[in-house]
């Protein structure tokens, strides 16, 4: 009986630790949260100070965005998505990519191998926040310059399920320099998600009047730009047409894209068109079976991804979507 009630003391004294631990940790992570690594400063920036020479001859690019669904505990089998989606990227040849939820930094770095054999040599991501806000550019020309808006709208760090405020999203922009010396602005981004949560849909509205704003306050007024990545809502939406009202965003798809959108500036002397629109998607076999969740995992969900048996497996809970656009400079005329 003395060696139970000796277990019984020591179980009670474990578990007494729990609370106090856990709100350590997650007093911790509400300070490491405030962090950003980015740059953040454009007052400074090459907008400002060096603004390339006009884009001369049509030009015509091909554009993606694409959220891949890579992060700890909601999704499975990552290693072999990321070198899957390396390889399709690989064999499409895009010029520029903006991806979404990139979160894990092994990953990312399984992912870049796998485009070793790629044109897509550049990259830029954001660092900000306890995960980090999982933005990731890929370009087939060098990067110039990126600075990063992080949302000062988003929904509360008590929601802690959700978990959009702990990713820390917001807006990453690349300057892009093409091989004739012009650039292209590039902005990528992750809005917040709706998760059948009313209030969500207000902040939402708020950051696509931050996007406006940080757009029209960055963006190189004589270079083309593009807006694009995971707006969680649809062009025919309040949100959404803030945003697209607010920075002049046209849509640079031909085809419903969903919550995953294309657009381009309205840019004084160019035309920007959309010639075609291919939805991105693949499969490959995991080791476990294809788990991707919005929540953290219930106990047999988190079985089944850790020993559940190999599986076939998207690319994604997403389709990604690349544009073919072309950017036509006006005619000028002498007469």
């Amino acid at each position: 009986m003395k060696a139970f009630h000796f277990f019984g003391l020591i179980c009670c004294a474990i578990l007494s630790l729990i609370p106090p631990l856990l709100v350590s940790i997650i007093l911790a992570a509400l300070v490491l949260n405030t962090h950003t690594g980015a740059a953040t400063d454009y007052t400074s920036g090459m907008h400002l100070t060096s603004p390339p020479p006009p884009i001369e001859q049509p030009l015509t690019l091909r554009i993606i965005t694409y959220n891949i669904a890579d992060g700890y505990l909601f999704t499975n089998n990552r290693p072999e998505r990321m070198r899957a989606i390396g390889a399709l990227l690989t064999k499409l040849d895009p010029d520029i990519v903006g991806i979404q939820e990139s979160f894990v930094e092994k990953d990312r770095e399984i992912l870049l191998e796998a485009l070793s054999e790629s044109r897509l040599r550049y990259h830029a991501d954001y660092p900000a926040a306890t995960v980090g806000n999982g933005l990731l550019t890929l370009s087939a020309y060098p990067i110039a310059e990126t600075v990063f808006h992080r949302f000062e709208n988003n929904n509360p760090w008590y929601k802690i399920h959700q978990g959009d405020w702990w990713a820390g999203k917001g807006i990453g922009l690349a300057r892009i320099r093409l091989p004739s010396g012009s650039r292209i602005d590039f902005y990528n981004l992750h809005a917040q998600a709706e998760r059948n949560d009313q209030a969500n849909s207000k902040v939402r509205y708020r950051q696509m009047g931050e996007l406006a704003t940080f757009v029209n306050a960055t963006r190189t007024i004589s270079t083309p730009a593009f807006v694009l990545g995971d707006f969680n809502t649809r062009m025919d939406q309040p949100d959404l047409q803030r945003a697209m009202q607010g920075a002049r965003l046209i849509p640079v798809v031909t085809m419903d894209s969903g919550i995953d959108a294309i657009f381009a500036a309205e840019t004084p002397g160019y035309s920007i068109t959309a010639v075609e629109t291919l939805p991105i998607s693949g499969e490959t076999t995991g080791r476990n079976p294809p788990i991707f969740l919005s929540r953290a995992p219930t106990p047999s969900e988190l079985l089944r991804m850790l020993f559940g048996p190999r599986e076939v497996t998207p690319l994604s809970d997403h389709l990604g979507f690349m544009s073919t656009v072309i950017i036509s400079p006006a005619t000028v005329s002498n007469n």
